[in-house]
């Protein structure tokens, strides 16, 4: 293509940018006398087009000299000749996928579309995707943030949703495209984006009748503003000129922003918003006039022109068109589809379309096939990928690329070279010659160009399948390992068929290392699991145990037939059985009844594993609902009968089947099955154990006897559910309490304030859910589990532990009921006499007894070696064995072991001790003893009973009286102790009231071996070998209470009446950190922590002597009404009443009325107040009174750096403070700010205080600290250390606190220094700086004398110098002569600013304080400038270079320069003394092997000439003989051997830096590699080479790789956290800053220190990035994250509240809003999460996606109640449908896990009356 031109024109000026060319001369001829065939338009154009310069120059008439009015008049006086002689010399290059490159503009057909991405059929065979986010900005945004919204699952709301790409594109529509890469699989990366399509065109390009693309950037009132990526243009697009595009092309719906559209210029160019019209009939027929001004660069695909052909090629022709661009056309894209060259007409006028053009190549396609021209492509009517032909004519060949095939009913086949032939060859043969018929087969569709690719490859016209469609499920299919994945194996059957193989199905085993075993490229054998031909979906499975079996396989509900076996897959494994899944979209289900035929499995996960293969028998099957229930139990036929004779209640003998560590399987005489799961055994988890041993025992000899084993009086407490087994138990207390009533409770008989025995069924995050007998289950929420805190319910309660649970509410209607296991709800429902407390205490420990005498029995402890070491109270030897913490391992004799408590520090290993027996220990059967010295003499001297030797006579003690005992040994049942009474001191057993079972009061959980307490007796004995023989037992007491205790004080029940100024009795419930919770009756109060005393001492704690359960009376000063909707131990919503009190003396008074005076606090500046810390941070907040906070920063603390960077670790929430009030105001939630240090006082000169660093002074070299008391000072840089560095500001910027000593204190300034010699601390410990000699402080001119050396910092440089820090005020000047001995050419880049140097004093005037400076190194230092001169003068070489006739010629190298080899003298040579030996200065090195130095080179020859002589000095090896040498040579090739095939495996982990530098010659960019290289290093504590391979991977990766790249960066960074500095590590991160995304690098380094545990460091950094990236909601919602897990809950709500300040769009506030919501869910306060999800649903109510979120963070939290309300409300939303389906849906799965069958079903029905609604309303409409 090129302009037109007769005359190249000379070059006027050579400064010039264009350049003139020289063109062909037109050979357009004219008729004579007739007609001109050329326009005075067309003669105007040709004229201004000769004279304008072209673009390039094509092949002409290189020798033209006709002058452009003769070139114009030959053009228009020429003959009417059309034909002119064809040259088919030249052979066009079309482009291909290897000559493409980015910036191409292609014209490209839709082919196909995918939910992603679109196939786009490209001009000569080439084929392009456009992905989603390739096709405008917009669309690029809303899918990024759909992909942000869909993590949850949830669906995007409407105004959000990114279109579907089936409403974007129509199959076989025209689009120009931008390459934007060129992959692997020669598919082209395209864009369709405006914004690159038009990256060439300015504004002053866009004419009127241009056709150029925009997407809708905006929808207005009566239109659309189109954007076309063109910076300064714009168009608006009525809604008129769209409707024939959106009924024709949009399917009748609106255009959606985003929307790309082609876009015709009607007029107005000039205006800044131009009309447009997108309607197909005036866009496929626009024709870009002649008269355009147009270059190269501005020509778009798709454009429709006038062309007229001038040349024939070999393969194409030439044209030209709009007058001066010249056009390739191909032999396809002709008129006429021969095929052939022969019949083109030159010179005709016609119409065609820009295919390509390429502005680098300066190429431009054109076609002028029929379809292209009118805008469409070619339909190829009912063909499908797979047809054959049998008899396909070729019709061209393009040698050697492709052939071209006749079809038949005009339709055209092309094969290229790849396709002709299944082994690779170069060309195609002569076999395939034009006119030769052969078969061939479709393969794809390239409806641009409009041909039918096909292959003629056997291997192809034999395939069984080319389309998805053409597979079965169930069908054996072979194909080749593409690539492996995350989630499985990618198989490719053929070019356009791919499936994948998931993990679960690569083999039969779990494959470790899959890559091994399936090579890529390699052939596999497959099995088709599943099949979706519409959306291309194919899942194949690689098992062999399914791929080689020949069974008949499940493929379809359908299929399944009641008793046949059948192959599957275990998909899951649960409690209540197996999935199985198999062939097709069928799933199975297997309970747990069913999973063997020899026992009951009892654990599933135990006996099966997912994805192991199985064989299934079909029990039954519902294809309608689609159901299927198998069973492993291929001997089976009918499930058990149902048998009725298991009842609740019943007591009988079962015959013991099985026993298995989760129970025992029993059998009733009517052959019903029952299990007695392991805590069924006994009420005690710790007697459960050794109880299934002996049952397990019991069971074995009956076996090998031939008996049956039985359990005797069992009794069931749940029947038979469905495949469940009936559940019977031994528990005792459950035993009696059915026994008394005779049968379960049903529903109906519960009732609001009933306790019942029942046990746990199952622990969750959010409760407990507590079963009584009959199969009744409540629910304990998490609130009602225990008097104190919990936060994970099976922390404290185990699954079938005993449990006492009172009713607390009853739902009759949706039948279900909350229960309390609280013990302080049991015991004021219980109202209980202390000597009925004392029985039932009695009961419960009496019954563990037997229990346990029974079990030692049944073990034969009593009668074994522990027969006669057994007898509590008794005294023995023993050896001590061990100490482990206060505990002592103890021998006695016959190897029994003991355990006992420390009683003296200096027990010795080895040595014989005298102990007491207390108790045997159930689960290891040893001795409990006692070490007591008391105990011990007392039982020493204690007598036997006359006629029993083994029988102690213990002390006489009367029942009820009360004595004194010593803890001995805690266990969590009752405490072994020692009673002291006045005839000695003997052993007891101590019980307590324990209300629930199992939970230990307060007050005996903090006793403490050695700890005494009172107790009440209430056994002289207890039970021993089934007799009165053991110790007494004792009932403990609280200890003497200092206030009322609940027992004497009558709290009733029912209806309270509180008022301020009541004195009421309270119960303390919690201790908190800031209040204590307590509880008046039914009503919640809270006692503040400034509300307990008048006045306390500093290091005061309120809750000090406070314990729970505890009486306290107070006054009300205030009473608050709570909303308790939605609570989660309630039913129903309330208002509850949390009372405001008050222990304060003066406020106690009646008297004193409670007033808002009363409670204030005066915060006048300079007031000494108390108040308790809150919270411990960047600070102390400090509490006054319940509404007064103030603040103390960390510098109105203390004065102690070390106590600064540590506050919690002294100072403790709850803690008293004296402070001082310094600023009195609102501060966000304090409203002061306080001192802990006294009042304000300003700072006097020789202070030396602490402050804070702020910010550096660039222009002044120095540094702002901020002081206590609000007050600013600066250091200057001289002032930094008395050993000067490089760059100390940078250091101390990074430093939390530092000691300042206060210089002067002027009006407006404070000068500090951070000197050792005047602070008394090093502020940057540098032990190689601290050796230097130290450096003067300058304080002014006369401390300087002429001659003196002195350092500084470089503080300016000017064109005469530089000047250079001395001092705070003093500045010394060095001139250009002054700074090197030799001429400094650049010397800013040599000295920049802040660079220490060391200067010689040259001159000082006082007067004028100017000093002048010399940084010569020969006045600097005069020795090291000699001997860098005699250096310089050895270090000539010699330089080679070539002659010109071949010969060699030397030249002399002159010595470097000065500067270029010494500068400025370093710090280093600074430090040397004149007797110090003298170092040879700094020298360039070449990288090679050329030595400079002559000398140095001398002396390496010299010693290595010498070591060669003492080679040959050495005595010459024996000879060795024949057999010596074979057997060494025998050896060296074993060796060689086992190098060789150790080198060759390659599973071998790389084990040497060779194996490494191997494996990385194959894998280079691989970060893995590189990471592990890095740690091979670590281990051998090579650091330094680990940061070196580091480098090396960051240089040898490519830098495509942009994320391996990143890979190595973090492992950098992890490497100089833990083994670098704070700088290198700083150093480390700048530069991945510079090469990597910027936002990634500061989340790296964030994750880094977080998890170093260095908060601080992280925090810093989360504050630099919310200043740098404060826009983007993932750097917000990472530092809330921090926060909520450091436990700062107050400092992340108030960064959500700067979150919204800095954010702007109203969306990503609501993003903001949901984060953090979350956060709250995990780590804060749910309700607070809940409140803040309720604001959100009301204001956005259409958001589908944050009605899902809430409800999945509530029910995360068991709220199952208000999920469903959530759901209620959300079903009678005004939302689409399509979104209220999604509601429904969930709704019923919630149902299904977590309700019954009727919430199901009435979902279900709301559902249907939904759809019966819509569908009315449609009808209406």
């Amino acid at each position: 293509m090129a302009k037109v031109d007769t005359k190249k024109r000379k070059r006027h000026d050579e400064s010039k940018e264009k350049t003139s060319f020289r063109v062909e001369e037109m050979e357009e001829n004219f008729p004579r006398g007739g007609k001109e065939d050329v326009t005075p338009l067309e003669r105007r154009v040709l004229r201004q087009k000769a004279k304008e310069d072209v673009l390039f120059n094509e092949t002409g008439d290189t020798n033209g000299t006709e002058s452009i009015a003769a070139g114009v008049k030959r053009a228009m006086t020429g003959t009417n000749t059309r034909v002119v002689k064809k040259r088919k010399t030249k052979l066009l290059e079309f482009p291909r996928p290897k000559t493409l490159h980015p910036g191409s503009l292609l014209l490209g057909a839709v082919q196909d579309i995918h939910p992603l991405e679109v196939l786009v059929s490209l001009p000569y065979n080439m084929r392009g995707s456009i992905a989603i986010t390739d096709i405008s900005d917009v669309l690029t945004e809303l899918a990024k943030a759909e992909a942000n919204l869909g993590d949850d699952g949830a669906e995007v709301a409407e105004q959000q949703s990114v279109p579907r790409m089936e409403q974007l594109f129509q199959i076989g529509s025209l689009l120009p495209c931008y390459v934007t890469a060129v992959r692997d699989n020669k598919m082209v990366s395209l864009s369709i984006n405006p914004r690159l399509v038009n990256a060439n065109l300015s504004a002053s390009d866009v004419k009127a009748d241009m056709v150029i693309p925009g997407w809708i950037r905006s929808v207005e009132d009566h239109g659309y503003i189109v954007d076309f990526g063109v910076a300064g243009k714009d168009g608006f697009l009525l809604k008129k000129n769209a409707e024939e595009f959106v009924e024709t092309s949009n399917k009748g719906k609106p255009l959606s922003r985003g929307q790309v559209v082609q876009c015709l210029i009607l007029g107005g160019a000039d205006a800044r918003s131009v009309p447009v019209t997108i309607n197909p009939s005036r866009v496929c027929l626009a024709v870009l006039p002649a008269t355009s001004t147009v270059i190269l660069q501005s020509l778009l695909p798709g454009v429709l022109v006038n062309i007229s052909l001038q040349e024939v090629a070999l393969n194409g022709a030439i044209g030209t068109f709009l007058g001066s661009f010249e056009g390739w056309v191909g032999v396809h894209h002709l008129p006429e589809r021969s095929h052939s060259l022969d019949n083109v007409q030159l010179k005709k006028k016609m119409k065609g379309r820009i295919v390509w053009v390429d502005v680098q190549a300066k190429t431009v396609g054109l076609s002028l096939c029929k379809h292209i021209v009118q805008n469409e492509c070619l339909q190829f009517g009912s063909l499908e990928i797979g047809d054959k032909f049998e008899d396909a004519m070729v019709v061209w060949v393009d040698s050697p690329r492709a052939l071209i095939l006749d079809l038949g009913n005009s339709v055209f086949g092309f094969c290229p070279l790849g396709l002709v032939y299944d082994d690779k060859k170069d060309a195609i043969g002569k076999e395939y010659k034009i006119g030769s018929h052969h078969a061939c087969r479709l393969v794809q569709f390239n409806r641009l160009d409009g041909f039918a690719i096909v292959s003629l490859q056997p291997s192809v016209l034999d395939r069984p399948y080319m389309k998805f469609a053409d597979l079965k499920v169930g069908e054996a299919v072979e194909g080749k390992v593409e690539r492996h994945g995350d989630y499985g194996m990618t198989v490719s059957l053929t070019d356009t068929i791919r499936g994948m193989v998931p993990r679960l199905h690569l083999a039969d085993v779990d494959l470790k290392n899959p890559k091994a075993r399936f090579k890529e490229g390699g052939a596999v054998k497959c099995r088709v699991l599943s099949l979706e031909p519409e959306k291309r979906r194919l899942l194949l499975t690689c098992k062999r145990s399914l791929v080689q079996s020949d069974k008949e396989r499940l493929c379809d509900y359908s299929q399944a037939k009641p008793g046949e076996v059948y192959q599957g897959v275990i998909a899951a494994v649960r409690e209540i059985g197996c999935v199985v899944r198999f062939f097709g979209d069928v799933v199975g289900r297997v309970h747990k009844l069913e999973l063997s035929s020899i026992q009951l499995v009892t654990d599933p996960k135990a006996v099966f594993s997912v994805g192991q293969t199985v064989e299934c028998r079909v029990l039954e099957c519902k294809p309608a609902s689609r159901e299927l229930k198998v069973s492993f139990r291929l001997d089976r036929g009918d499930p058990l009968a149902a048998v009725d004779g298991l009842d609740v209640s019943v007591v009988m003998d079962l015959e013991v089947m099985g026993v298995t560590s989760g129970g025992i399987n029993l059998r009733a005489p009517s052959g019903e099955l029952a299990f007695l799961p392991t805590p069924h055994l006994s009420d005690y988890p710790s007697l459960c154990a050794p109880l299934l041993k002996i049952h397990q025992a019991g069971l074995e000899k009956a076996t090998r006897e031939g008996t049956q084993y039985t359990l005797k009086k069992v009794m069931v407490v749940c029947k038979k559910l469905n495949f469940r087994p009936a559940l019977v138990t031994l528990k005792s207390s459950i035993v009696e309490q059915l026994g008394k009533e005779g049968k379960g409770p049903a529903f109906s008989d519960l009732k609001v304030g009933m306790v019942r025995v029942g046990f746990i069924k199952k622990a969750m995050p959010y409760g407990c859910f507590v079963e009584f007998p009959n199969n009744c289950c409540g629910l304990a929420p998490i609130k009602s589990l225990s008097d104190e805190f919990v936060v994970n319910p099976s922390d404290v309660y185990q699954e079938m532990q005993t449990v006492r649970a009172k009713i607390a509410e009853v739902d009759s209607v949706k039948e279900r009921f909350l229960v309390t296991l609280k013990p302080s709800d049991l015991k004021m429902c219980s109202r209980l006499s202390q000597k009925e407390v004392y029985e039932d205490s009695l009961v419960q420990f009496e019954r563990l007894l037997g229990e346990r005498d029974q079990l030692l029995r049944d073990q034969g402890v009593l009668e074994g070696p522990l027969v006669k070491a057994f007898r509590p109270g008794s005294c023995t030897e023993a050896e001590v064995k061990g100490v482990q913490g206060n505990l002592v391992m103890l021998e006695l004799g016959d190897r029994v072991k003991a355990i006992g408590v420390l009683q003296t520090p200096d027990l010795e290993v080895g040595s014989n001790v005298t102990v007491c027996i207390l108790d045997v220990d159930m689960s290891d059967s040893s001795l409990i003893v006692s070490l007591n010295p008391r105990l011990v003499e007392s039982c020493s001297a204690m007598k036997p009973v006359k006629g029993n030797k083994k029988k102690l006579q213990h002390s006489v003690m009367e029942l009820g009286t009360t004595v004194m005992t010593t803890v001995e040994y805690k266990t969590p049942y009752y405490v072994l102790c020692s009673c002291s009474t006045i005839a000695g001191v003997y052993p007891a057993f101590g019980i307590f009231d324990a209300v629930q079972l199992g939970c230990v009061p307060d007050y005996v959980a903090k006793l403490k071996p050695g700890e005494q307490i009172s107790a009440v007796i209430l056994r002289q004995a207890s039970v021993l070998r089934s007799a009165l023989d053991g110790p007494p037992i004792v009932h403990l007491l609280s200890a003497p209470p200092t206030r009322q205790h609940p027992s004497t004080t009558q709290l009733h029940m029912g209806p309270v009446e509180v008022n301020v100024g009541d004195i009421i009795d309270v119960v303390v419930q919690k201790v908190a950190p800031t209040q204590i919770n307590v509880k008046h009756r039914l009503l919640r109060g809270r006692i503040h922590c400034t509300m307990l005393k008048d006045s306390v001492e500093k290091g005061f704690f309120f809750s000090k002597g406070i314990g729970l359960g505890d009486v306290i009376r107070a006054r009300v000063i205030a009473c608050n009404e709570q909303h308790s909707e939605g609570a989660s131990n309630t039913l129903v919503s309330k208002k509850t009443t949390v009372l405001d009190l008050t222990t304060k003396p003066i406020l106690m008074d009646p008297s004193v009325p409670i007033t808002k005076e009363v409670m204030e606090v005066d915060l006048t500046p300079g007031k000494v107040v108390t108040g308790y810390i809150t919270e411990v941070g960047k600070g102390l907040h400090i509490a006054l009174s319940p509404s007064i906070l103030v603040h103390a920063p960390p510098l109105l603390v203390t004065n102690r750096i070390e106590i600064l960077k540590k506050l919690s670790s002294h100072y403790t929430p709850g803690e008293a403070v004296e402070c001082t009030v310094v600023k009195h105001g609102s501060l966000g939630r304090c409203k002061g700010l306080v001192s802990l240090m006294g009042p304000a006082a300003e700072p006097k000169v020789g202070d030396v205080i602490v402050g804070h660093p702020l910010s550096l002074l660039s222009k002044e070299g120095g540094l702002l600290v901020s002081l206590p008391f609000s007050t600013v000072g600066r250091v200057d840089i001289t002032n930094v250390t008395d050993h000067y560095k490089n760059n100390p500001l940078q250091a101390v910027k990074k430093l939390d606190f530092i000691k300042c000593y206060v210089l002067s204190v002027d009006s407006d300034k404070i000068e500090l220094s951070l000197r050792a010699s005047r602070t008394g601390e090093e502020v940057i410990k540098d032990e190689a700086a601290s050796e230097s000699p130290v450096d003067p402080e300058v304080r002014c001119v006369e401390d300087l004398e002429v001659g003196q050396l002195v350092r500084g910092y470089v503080k300016a440089s000017s064109n005469v110098g530089i000047f250079v820090r001395l001092g705070p005020s003093i500045d010394g000047r060095v001139k250009i002569t002054n700074l090197c001995d030799g001429f400094v050419k650049d010397f800013k880049s040599i000295h920049p600013v802040g660079k220490l140097v060391k200067a010689k004093v040259l001159g000082v005037e006082v007067g004028e304080k100017k000093v002048e400076l010399s940084l010569r190194l020969s006045h600097v230092d005069p020795a090291a400038a000699k001997e860098l001169r005699k250096t310089q003068g050895k270090s000539k070489v010699k330089k080679v270079r070539p002659t010109s006739d071949g010969e060699s010629a030397e030249e002399e190298e002159s010595s470097l320069s000065e500067e270029e080899v010494t500068g400025v003298p370093s710090e280093e040579e600074d430090g040397e003394g004149e007797g110090s030996e003298k170092v040879p200065k700094a020298t360039l090195k070449p990288t090679g092997g050329f030595v400079w130095d002559t000398s140095q080179l001398k002396n390496e020859l010299s010693s290595s000439e010498d070591e060669e002589e003492e080679d040959n000095m050495e005595e010459p090896p024996a000879k060795k003989s024949k057999r010596q040498k074979r057997a060494t040579k025998m050896a060296e090739e074993a060796s060689l051997y086992s190098t060789e095939q150790v080198l060759m495996d390659t599973n071998r982990p790389p084990e040497t830096p060779d194996d490494f530098d191997r494996l990385l010659v194959s894998r280079p960019n691989c970060s893995a590699i590189w990471v592990q290289y890095m740690a091979f290093h670590l281990h051998t504590a090579e650091v330094d080479k680990a940061r070196a391979i580091a480098q090396r991977a960051l240089k040898t990766i490519s830098f495509r790789e942009e994320h391996e790249k990143l890979n190595v960066w973090v492992a950098l960074m992890n490497l100089e956290n833990i083994y670098g500095t704070p700088e290198s590590l700083v150093q480390v991160f700048e530069e991945a800053l510079k090469q990597n995304d910027t936002q990634t690098v500061f989340f790296k380094l964030a994750s880094i220190y977080t998890r170093a545990k260095k908060f601080d460091l992280a925090e810093q950094l989360y504050q630099t990035m919310i200043k740098r990236f404060g826009a983007s909601v993932k750097v917000w919602t990472h530092y809330g994250l921090f926060l909520m897990k450091q436990g700062r809950l107050q400092a992340a709500r108030s960064l959500l509240q700067k979150c919204l300040k800095n954010i702007h769009s109203k969306q990503h506030h609501v993003d903001a809003i949901s984060k953090f919501a979350q956060l709250e869910f995990q780590y804060g306060e749910p309700e607070r999460g809940a409140t803040e999800f309720e604001s959100l649903v009301s204001t956005y109510p259409k958001r589908v996606d944050l009605w899902s979120v809430y409800m999945d963070m509530m029910l995360k939290k068991g709220e199952v109640k208000r999920v469903r309300e959530i759901f209620e409300r959300a079903i009678h939303l005004k939302i689409s449908a399509k979104k209220m389906r999604f509601i429904f849906k969930r709704y019923v799965e919630f149902e299904k896990a977590h309700g019954t069958s009727a919430h199901v079903e009435c979902v279900r029905e709301k559902a249907r009356t939904y759809v019966e609604s819509k569908a009315l309303d449609n009808a209406a409409y």
